[in-house]
């Protein structure tokens, strides 16, 4: 990422007002981005608690103007803030956490790529962000097998999450202290899973796996989390 003549984004908030201000006009702010003790028909939404949205880039339009991305270090912030106030939520299902979380670092991740920053810093900021969207996932189980939350969603955004800290090792000089252990997650996370995809194929008795395949690699990976990587808060080396 380092050389790229990208501009360096100057938002210093989680989510930029003209987001906040549009999000709240159109009622589509999260619960977890209210304002406490706010009433009435239309929600207020929390500047301390506002995350900018993933929204995908449309063909054809300019990029975002600076004023609208955030830099490495609120970036980073934003990852830090989901870890210790979002992930450990009491009041909300692991499935709603985790569909939460995803999203907005997915949005962490695209503001990082639509500018110019640093090798270090980039990958300071997609390690974060792989570790607690790891964290998140890992803490649904088998159980969400029937929740809310989109397996098929949750899976495509681990594996963009390893594919964008993975380059990032690729284009950087380094040198990179935690890319063993992201590279060895990204090995053990994915272990057997062209079998697991075959299995849920077809008719019968394949077509009851259908539901449950694509849960097995956080189910799976559930149990080998622990020793390789801390829930958040806990998190702390890669996170502070």
């Amino acid at each position: 990422m380092s050389g790229c003549k990208l501009p360096v984004g100057t938002c210093p908030d989680m989510c930029p007002a003209a987001e906040r201000a549009q999000r709240e006009k159109e009622r589509r702010l999260h619960r977890f981005e209210v304002a406490p003790g706010c009433r009435g028909d239309r929600p207020r939404a929390d500047p301390q608690r506002a995350v900018k949205e993933y929204r995908r880039p449309a063909a054809g339009k300019a990029r975002p103007p600076p004023s609208q991305l955030r830099p490495p270090s609120v970036l980073l912030a934003t990852v830090r803030y989901l870890a210790g106030e979002v992930a450990e939520r009491a009041d909300a299902s692991s499935a709603e956490v985790a569909s939460f979380v995803a999203d907005r670092l997915r949005a962490v991740r695209l503001d990082l790529a639509l500018q110019g920053a640093g090798d270090a810093e980039a990958a300071g900021v997609l390690e974060a962000a792989l570790a607690v969207l790891l964290a998140v996932v890992a803490r649904l189980g088998p159980d969400a097998v029937r929740g809310p939350a989109d397996p098929v969603l949750l899976q495509a955004q681990v594996q963009e999450g390893f594919g964008s800290l993975r380059r990032c090792y690729a284009q950087g000089a380094g040198p990179h202290p935690r890319e063993a252990v992201f590279q060895g997650l990204f090995l053990l996370y994915n272990l057997g899973e062209s079998g697991s995809r075959r299995k849920g194929r077809g008719r019968g008795q394949g077509a009851s796996l259908t539901v449950e395949a694509p849960w097995r690699p956080f189910t799976r990976f559930c149990s080998y989390l622990p020793p390789c990587v801390p829930a958040p808060p806990c998190a702390g080396p890669w996170l502070w």
